[in-house]
């Protein structure tokens, strides 16, 4: 096994943006990083780039993500390469098991004096130039990570703002004309690992890129609870008086047999709420807030506004409960970097009102995400993606039956959990599963997480202070052991939880390879 890199990865780009575009790939992973100006340090072996550096860095390991196609032919002039651009599609495994994809920009460079390190179909993804410790990417690594995070805002469409300008409610629309309208049998086919978590593909390709630039192992903190692979986190969103009264109390029993805790999001002001139902569904799991009145308006309201209105909300739903509530869930999954900010400003820690990627969004009326499995912290806001596909898409959209649904959802809970992510289940208590017929279809849902022991099932709450702990995780070597730190100088209670392992290889057939050191 190569001995463990002791230093830090030197992160240099010529933009402010650009570094912490870097820094972002590198605390997913909490390699030890730091930004590299025109001399790097003793401590630092490999340095990327973003773009052609502007001096040689002699003596260290460097790779070179092209910023552009411009930027990417003064590369290939540089180093007398030839070099072409094109849209492809990147595949690349994880492990044995399991693979990530992306469809993105490519710069493919050529020359004799270039080879292929990591691969997809053929297509150099990582290339070595021969006789130096100098490696070039095919992908704009930054580039295409700003375009996945401009998911953070969802453009409501002309349509729905017009709809959302009538008198009323979109509610006063008939459920079943809202579901024709949205009917989509043919987005089934879009719901693929390319558009779930594109994320994830270009997080692998900097990390396999660092461990073979590098030639060392490369330790990373582990991403759950020692001895958990994966998170659950099972959500509801409760519509209607109806959902809240019955269908919650079906699911409810059978997440009580099961001994699953769940979050339960709920409007404060668009039907009579029962103080009993709710300081029952906040002691067997959590509450989350869901806007006052589920009017598909949220989004398009002044920021000020969106803070008084998800502010009403949190502070109801305590004073009904007895009980905090920091997490919040939008209607209609509408989200916007605005909104998020929102939040912060109301008193909320965690956000879950973004899908993954969905096949239709009903504010911007076409498919929708943010491209990763794993949450994120945005404006000081835990982030949980939803990442599998709701009920209602399943159901209403797609027109899935029930035992259908149940079977796509543990196919894409399978993948998720072989890439360690989390999965954040939503279902409504007032369609499908909500019925009396459909109370052991639930239960065969949750039970493959159940049964399983490498899968960490958590509320929504919990996953966001467990992400918030592990973000401000470091570590070090020190005398050849493994030291884990924080940032605040408190380990707290759950240091013993955490897991460093070590990425010790990657190879473009089998994925990478890691082993625990702690």
């Amino acid at each position: 096994m190569p001995a463990p890199a002791d230093g830090f990865i030197g992160l240099a780009a010529d933009q402010n943006e650009t570094v912490e575009a870097l820094r972002r790939y590198a605390e997913f992973w909490k390699i030890p990083n730091k930004p590299v100006n025109k001399i790097p340090s003793k401590d630092v072996d490999t340095i990327f780039c973003s773009g052609r550096p502007e001096q040689a860095f002699d003596g260290k390991k460097v790779v070179i993500s092209p910023s552009g196609a411009e930027d990417a032919a003064r590369i290939a002039q540089n180093y007398g390469l030839t070099v072409t651009t094109g849209i492809r599609m990147i595949s690349l495994p994880v492990s044995p098991e399991a693979q990530v994809s992306i469809q993105t920009q490519t710069y493919d460079f050529q020359g004799s004096q270039i080879e292929s390190v990591i691969a997809s179909k053929g297509h150099a993804v990582l290339s070595r130039i021969r006789g130096r410790d100098t490696y070039l990417l095919s992908i704009d690594l930054v580039g295409a990570y700003n375009q996945l995070m401009s998911g953070l805002d969802d453009e409501p469409h002309p349509r729905f703002r017009f709809v959302t300008k009538l008198r009323g409610s979109y509610n006063l629309i008939p459920r079943f004309v809202r579901n024709r309208a949205f009917r989509d049998p043919a987005g089934l086919e879009k719901l693929r690992e390319e558009t779930i978590a594109p994320m994830e593909c270009l997080r692998l390709i900097f990390l396999a890129s660092i461990v073979k630039a590098s030639g060392r192992a490369v330790p990373f903190v582990g991403f759950w609870r020692r001895g958990k692979d994966y998170a659950l986190a099972v959500t509801h969103d409760v519509e209607t008086r109806e959902g809240l009264e019955n269908g919650c109390m079906r699911l409810y029993d059978v997440e009580q047999k099961l001994h699953v805790r769940s979050t339960w999001n709920v409007p404060s002001n668009r039907y009579p709420l029962s103080n009993d139902i709710l300081s029952k569904l906040a002691v067997a799991g959590e509450l989350g807030a869901h806007d006052t009145r589920h009017d598909g308006r949220l989004v398009l309201a002044s920021f000020d506004a969106k803070v008084k209105r998800v502010g009403e909300c949190r502070t109801t739903l305590e004073q009904l409960s007895g009980k905090e509530v920091r997490g919040f869930r939008s209607p209609l999954l509408q989200h916007s970097q605005e909104l998020v900010e929102a939040l912060g400003k109301a008193g909320y820690t965690h956000d879950s009102s973004i899908p993954s990627w969905e096949i239709l969004s009903p504010t911007s009326l076409g498919p929708h995400g943010i491209g990763t499995v794993f949450p994120f912290i945005a404006s000081g806001i835990v982030e949980v993606p939803v990442s599998l596909p709701q009920d209602h898409q399943l159901l209403r959209v797609v027109g899935l039956q029930a035992s259908e649904s149940i079977e796509l959802l543990h196919k894409f809970s399978h993948w998720i959990s072989s890439l360690g992510g989390a999965c954040v289940l939503l279902v409504h208590p007032d369609y499908d599963f909500g019925l009396p017929e459909n109370q052991d279809e639930y239960r065969k849902l949750l039970e493959v997480f159940t049964q399983d022991p490498k899968c960490g099932t958590m509320t929504l709450a919990e996953i966001a202070r467990w992400w918030s702990y592990r973000d401000r995780v470091s570590w070090n070597l020190e005398n050849g052991r493994m030291q884990v730190n924080m940032a605040d100088g408190h380990l707290g209670p759950v240091a013993d939880e955490i897991q460093v392992r070590l990425a010790t290889d990657y190879d473009d057939r089998t994925g990478l390879r890691t082993e625990p050191i702690s």
